[in-house]
């Protein structure tokens, strides 16, 4: 990994920032400017140039509002390309000064702050952060996407939906598109969301001034739903462009590792995993790590993998740190299941009734042969009509234990 902080803190940073579901586009340019597909802009291999030269600016003048939110930006920005969460940290302290010398109008360090606050899932500031970046500028579509998108890590779905039915401008920008492209997927509309991120994608080609990171982000969300939609030669192309646009795409790796995963190819599977694990060592990627060290009989490495996750569980418990895919690993696992439990209650009491931590609290009572109790959460997990495989799967089972049928 280059230069990356240590292991737990970029594992931290990863799952805030939530491979899946990243926030950083910036919306009010997000405006095709070319029909054809415009130039990788590998911004990426500038940003600490650029962070060296907005911290310039901010000593040669403390009082610029608008360098310091710029400044809190480019830190967000590394953030999400590097999974350093020191550098979100950092993008938080400056967004709260260029807010403390404006407010009004402010609303890229509102956006930076909603954005850091979520980093560490401080759902309530971020949302806090989101709304009042809205007050400061009512017609900004960018912040009322995000808002519902925060609004969807808490399980407050129709919330989401009524802000997501009427963008105010008469060309919805690609944040605005891929928001809602997330909430089809999570309702059961997988077509509806494919053609959504498809035409995001397809204008996010087209723009020169794009990240690197962000474009790439748009192939990988392609790639993710058309594998939940069975459609693994889309999914596999799509992650392969990814990595072509930005190759320290941890999640494009992961997503190749799920691909090769469901064609049995472990060999290949393994492969991808390591590669996403080195960038970002995620628990549900070294779990794919594991899972294919065994399907290809190396127990000891396997072993070992194991011993990084329990590992990162014993850090994240000193630290007060909660990550329910360490609690889903433990529940595929049959290992740790009182600790599961607490992180799956510790997922809920911060998000409320989101469908996957009712999906992980479902997951770990049907381990601890608690069935019926893990029957009302599944159920639950399902209420949207959501195809993700994985809640498919596990309902299925805990309906098969408790005699019903999944509905």
């Amino acid at each position: 990994m280059k230069g990356k902080a240590p292991a737990i803190v970029v594992i931290t940073a990863a799952v805030a920032a939530g491979l899946a579901w990243p926030w950083f586009v910036a919306t009010r340019s997000a405006r095709a400017t070319a029909v054809q597909t415009a130039p990788v802009n590998a911004d990426y291999r500038l940003r600490d140039r650029r962070i060296t030269f907005y911290e310039r600016e901010v000593r040669r003048d403390p009082q610029d509002q608008i360098v310091l939110a710029t400044l809190a930006g480019e830190h967000l920005q590394r953030f999400r390309e590097t999974g350093d969460l020191a550098d979100a940290m950092r993008a938080r302290a400056l967004g709260l000064r260029s807010l403390q010398i404006q407010r009004a109008g402010n609303v890229g360090a509102f956006n930076v702050l909603a954005s850091a606050d979520l980093a560490f899932h401080n759902f309530d500031e971020a949302q806090r952060a989101e709304e009042q970046a809205i007050e400061a500028f009512p017609f900004d579509d960018g912040a009322r996407a995000q808002l519902a998108s925060i609004l969807m890590e808490r399980g407050r779905y129709a919330q989401a939906d009524r802000l997501l039915l009427h963008p105010r401008d008469v060309a919805p920008s690609i944040t605005w598109l891929a928001v809602r492209a997330r909430y089809n997927e999570l309702a059961g509309n997988l077509s509806g969301a494919r053609v959504e991120l498809d035409r995001a994608t397809a204008r996010a080609d087209q723009m020169l001034a794009i990240s690197a990171y962000a474009r790439s982000w748009f192939h990988m969300r392609s790639g993710q739903l058309a594998f939940e939609d069975g459609d693994g030669r889309a999914a596999e192309a799509q992650f392969v462009e990814a990595l072509r646009i930005f190759p320290d795409s941890a999640a494009a790796h992961f997503g190749l590792a799920k691909l090769y995963r469901a064609r049995g190819d472990w060999s290949h599977a393994l492969l991808e995993a390591t590669r996403s694990a080195q960038l970002y060592p995620l628990p549900a990627t070294l779990a794919y790590q594991a899972d294919a060290q065994r399907a290809l009989g190396d127990e000891r490495a396997a072993a070992q993998t194991d011993a990084l996750i329990d590992a990162e569980r014993r850090v994240f418990n000193a630290q007060g740190v909660n990550d329910r895919e360490i609690a889903l690993y433990y529940a595929q696992r049959r290992t740790h299941l009182d600790d599961a439990l607490r992180m799956a209650r510790a997922d809920i009491a911060k998000r409320g009734d989101e469908i996957y931590a009712d999906d992980a609290m479902a997951w770990i009572l049907a381990a601890k042969g608690r069935w019926q109790e893990a029957r009302t959460y599944s159920i639950r997990a399902l209420r949207l009509g959501s195809q993700d495989p994985m809640l498919q799967y596990h309902a299925a089972v805990i309906a098969m234990h408790t005699g019903r049928t999944v509905r």
